[in-house]
């Protein structure tokens, strides 16, 4: 054993490295022999594999803090009534593809292909008026196959 791993043995070992999307981090791995004696080892998400044991990986400070600032933002009133007008949005997107096929255009050119889009949106626009004329209500959120499971049982 050399002076450097005697000096590393029984620590973590950060690494400056980047995240896939080029976001910078810092990576901690501790050995693989002091993850087996860890009591909380059960509450782990993953077993370690191989010579190293688990890893940790931390944004840095300022990166870190202004992701906190904007989840606490998402707590305030204020915010979520911005996101309505966005939720809004996400809604009529969500349709006219769902309705129209809008993500696939059958067009090649823009001028036939920005009037396909016109006539998607009045599509939409009379599916709505329909259903506001004949008291259809609006779909509901999509309930996943596990949790419809869930609620008949």
């Amino acid at each position: 054993m050399n002076a450097t791993s005697a000096s590393t043995a029984g620590r973590a070992r950060p690494r400056r490295k980047h995240h896939r999307n080029g976001t910078p981090v810092i990576k901690v791995f501790f050995s693989a022999e002091h993850c087996g004696l860890c009591p909380k080892q059960t509450q782990c998400t993953k077993p370690p594999a191989g010579r190293r044991g688990r890893g940790l990986t931390f944004l840095p400070r300022d990166r870190y803090e202004a992701l906190e600032a904007a989840r606490r933002a998402q707590d305030t009133d204020e915010w979520k009534e911005r996101y309505k007008v966005r939720a809004g949005v996400e809604g009529t997107i969500s349709q006219a593809v769902r309705v129209t096929g809008l993500r696939r255009t059958r067009y090649r050119n823009l001028l036939t292909t920005r009037l396909g889009h016109v006539f998607a949106a009045t599509a939409l626009n009379i599916i709505r008026i329909d259903r506001w004329l004949t008291g259809t209500p609006l779909g509901g959120t999509r309930t996943s196959h596990l949790e419809a499971l869930m609620l008949a049982a």
